[in-house]
């Protein structure tokens, strides 16, 4: 009868910047099964046959997804009406599959949580990022002897951006690598024009809006962010990126100087921070519209470099979609009122498509 497993620990830390290293290595009884015909190596065989297998189930009906709706969609062009965008609706095509295209227009986007307002484009991205350990799990196994195989276990830590929380009790070496709660929700947070239409007035909805994906980034100095006043410390590092500290260190992170005009742009608080005689500090970043008894907080704009982060630190970001300038494409059903919705045949095979470029309904 086979003893039970043991294991020699060993633990080697180190530390260097922003790297932490736990490298565990275990001895581990584990025989060589004899006279079973080498029936051993089969168990580890057939599992990896089945996994090839399955990949390649998933890719064939992968692309044969994709072939059918290139098909259906062939069949389809000769029946397609195709609408003049700058025209009203047609009641006359409706229910009808239809293709559009033309410029697209929208008033704009508003994040309510920052006073962020961006006219005429169709989508806004708010990106939160925490700064945070991260576990990595690396694992090596060498046999030494017929009894004994060699385990090794490696965890290394570094601190990283992200988008996702990482629950520090559950690393290997929790101690040292702590995270902390963020001081606000990190993700994504992303706001679609639900007003964009084509010249002539023809709505278009925010499911076909969202399939426009080409986003820029947002410049935030003279944009008129609002700072809550739930993060006193929150301050301009860069031209796209508001930093929030952890520990509440708003008199290291950043001393606004005396008030003065409102910074509209980049090269404002350039100039700005040029005739600040090299003081130390930032420049106060008024929202657009607020009043001069400073009834809205303002944002600061941190000179300089922006100070290395510390475990727990928040950044923010925007990015956004403007209308194509070449124009889009749009596949869809229109509706009793104009209204452009999904269409789909007898197999419930679908086509609700929007896309940049005011090509051909085959582009789409």
């Amino acid at each position: 009868m086979p003893r039970p497993v043991t294991a020699i620990v060993m633990l080697l830390l180190s530390s260097a910047c922003a790297q932490d290293l736990v490298r565990s290595v275990h001895y581990e009884y584990r025989p060589i099964a004899r006279g079973r015909g080498g029936g051993g190596g089969v168990g580890g065989v057939v599992p990896g046959v089945g996994l090839s297998v399955l990949s390649g189930v998933l890719l064939w009906w992968n692309e044969g997804r994709a072939v059918r709706e290139s098909r259906m969609l062939r069949r389809l062009l000769p029946s397609l009406v195709r609408l003049d965008a700058d025209s009203p609706p047609d009641p006359t095509h409706d229910g009808r599959l239809v293709h559009l295209s033309g410029p697209l227009r929208a008033s704009g986007l508003v994040d309510p949580e920052w006073g962020l307002q961006r006219q005429g484009v169709l989508r806004l991205r708010r990106s939160a990022e925490v700064y945070q350990w991260r576990e990595e799990r690396t694992e090596t196994s060498q046999r030494v002897s017929e009894r004994e195989v060699r385990r090794e276990v490696t965890h290394r830590y570094r601190r990283t951006w992200g988008r996702v929380p990482v629950d520090s009790s559950r690393f290997e070496a929790p101690h040292g690598h702590h995270n902390p709660e963020p001081v606000l929700p990190v993700g994504d947070t992303t706001f679609t024009a639900t007003d964009a239409a084509l010249p002539g007035g023809i709505h278009v909805p925010a499911g076909l809006v969202a399939q426009l994906s080409d986003y820029a980034a947002v410049p935030l100095a003279g944009a008129g962010l609002t700072q809550p006043k739930h993060l006193p410390s929150a301050a301009i590092t860069g031209v796209g990126t508001v930093s929030i500290p952890f520990q509440q260190r708003g008199a290291a992170l950043s001393r606004p100087l005396p008030p003065g005009s409102p910074v509209q742009t980049t090269d404002d608080v350039l100039r700005q921070s040029g005739e600040a005689g090299g003081r130390t500090g930032s420049l106060t970043l008024r929202p657009a519209g607020a009043a001069a008894s400073g009834e809205t907080p303002p944002l600061p704009v941190l000179r300089g470099p922006p100070p290395a982060p510390e475990v727990g630190d928040v950044r923010l970001r925007w990015s956004e979609v403007a209308s194509p300038a070449e124009g889009v494409s749009i596949l869809a059903r229109q509706g009793r009122r104009g209204e452009l919705l999904p269409w789909s045949d007898e197999a419930g095979r679908g086509v609700y498509r929007l896309g940049g470029g005011g090509g051909s309904a085959g582009g789409v």
